[in-house]
């Protein structure tokens, strides 16, 4: 039987992935994507340890509407998306969410149509310098209480943006003026139980992948960045995901690694090809994987699953499905239960792997040896995915608390952080970008930064 999360799995939205750019290469000091240029949630990045209202925040800016999408920096600019209803309210927290007739799957369309937009503000100071309505459009299908109409994050580059809207199937590449260069319109996708899209969009290489993993068919498009025309299709798992891919050298090979209901599917680069598979998983992903060059590593939770977590050496092709009753393999070192988290995505850092929800689990990430499992302080859950500065991990709640920890098989919590009291929520990965921290609530951007002199 398919497990899905109703309550986590209810969003791969904010924290699920994007790699990105428009035509040029973003800087190493850019965000260019959700979870930054490789997609592995970490920066070369100099931020501050901890901060409080009054202390180390440079500007709070409010954003219209709602979104979970992540914001995005290059070019010296940053990009965000959101869509705004007339009535529009804010999203619900994870209680709210899962007391909503929402989370059963008894959710309805919206009955007036949605701006759709693309807001550029300047790192500076935070002001608004253009916003962009791409569509106003009245979505077909409904969402999950605590999810949005604008969770997929954009892609960005020096001179432009690309924003996806999974909700109606609105693609656009915008120039860093906010002029249109081309648009496809790709059309609804039918999520499990309405539960809303989240799956971003990649690029790579001057191809722009599309992932529409949903109700009706599996499917990855591979564009043109500079045109948007189709370069390939490939089939892929029937069945809502809201995951988003990553590329991966696997042998030489640069493969597009994509998880879906049950499996996980990797394809070349090159022109769609399936490389790979590992299927008998028994959720599907609200978070995506995380790879370094040894390995792609994911771990998945709903209620009901096992949580499993596993390891992919590179080198293979074909099934890796492990065989029934067995743990590992050639190419799965290792696999576990109880382990993978349903919303943020992991991470891997040096020797280990970690994953977190309401707990921090840390993994070797050879022989997935558990190294520490520790409850966070709050007890509040983690729905964004965790950013990797230096030897420190930087994880968000939803109430807005960040606690650091430093990196190593041992917990160390280095430094607690608020914003203040506020009722607002925070579902979206933060981004970092040279030396400032951008975290998203549900009402507005935040720039962490210590002052200059």
């Amino acid at each position: 039987m398919r497990r899905v999360n109703w309550a986590m799995a209810l969003m791969a939205w904010g924290v699920a992935a994007v790699l990105g750019g428009v035509a040029a290469v973003a800087d190493s000091g850019d965000w260019p994507q959700f979870r930054g240029g490789a997609a592995l949630g970490k920066a070369a990045a100099t931020v501050p340890l901890d901060w409080a209202a009054d202390r180390n925040l440079a500007w709070r800016t409010p954003i219209p509407g709602s979104g979970w999408s992540q914001p995005v920096v290059a070019g010296g600019r940053i990009y965000v998306t959101t869509a705004v209803a007339d009535n529009g309210k804010r999203p619900s927290g994870m209680s709210g969410g899962v007391m909503s007739l929402s989370t059963w799957g008894w959710g309805s369309a919206p009955s007036d149509p949605l701006e759709f937009r693309v807001l550029c503000l300047d790192p500076a100071d935070g002001r608004i310098i253009w916003s962009k309505t791409v569509a106003d459009v009245k979505p077909q299908f409904g969402k999950h209480a605590s999810n949005t109409f604008a969770t997929e994050t954009p892609c960005a580059a020096a001179d432009g943006v690309y924003a996806f809207f999974g909700a109606v199937g609105t693609l656009v590449a915008l120039d860093r003026d906010g002029t249109e260069r081309w648009r496809r319109d790709l059309g609804p996708q039918p999520i499990q139980n309405q539960f809303g899209t989240g799956s971003s969009p990649l690029l790579h290489g001057g191809r722009l992948f599309i992932q529409r993993y949903n109700e009706e068919q599996g499917q990855l498009l591979c564009l043109d960045a500079a045109t948007g025309r189709d370069l390939w299709a490939a089939a892929g798992p029937k069945g809502t995901s809201w995951s988003t891919p990553f590329v991966w050298t696997n042998a030489g090979v640069e493969e597009v690694v994509t998880a879906g209901q049950g499996m996980i599917v990797a394809y070349a680069v090159a022109d769609g090809q399936e490389r790979w598979r590992f299927t008998g998983i028994d959720t599907s992903f609200a978070c995506s994987p995380v790879a370094d060059a040894e390995a792609v590593y994911f771990g998945t939770s709903s209620p009901g699953s096992k949580a499993p977590a596993a390891a992919i050496k590179g080198g293979g092709t074909g099934d890796l499905t492990l065989p029934k009753g067995k743990q590992a393999s050639d190419r799965v070192p290792w696999s576990r239960t109880k382990s993978g988290a349903g919303m943020p995505s992991p991470v891997v850092v040096g020797e280990h792997l970690y994953f977190f929800d309401k707990i921090a689990v840390c993994l070797d990430k050879r022989t997935g040896e558990e190294r520490y499992r520790k409850r966070l302080p709050s007890g509040t859950s983690a729905i964004g995915s965790p950013l990797v500065i230096g030897d420190r991990i930087y994880l968000v709640n939803e109430k807005g608390k960040t606690v650091v920890m430093k990196v190593g098989p041992a917990f160390e919590l280095l430094a607690e952080s608020s914003l203040g009291d506020t009722d607002e929520i925070f579902w979206a990965t933060p981004a970092v970008a040279g030396n400032s921290l951008y975290i998203r609530s549900s009402d507005a951007l935040y720039c962490i930064r210590e002052p200059q002199p």
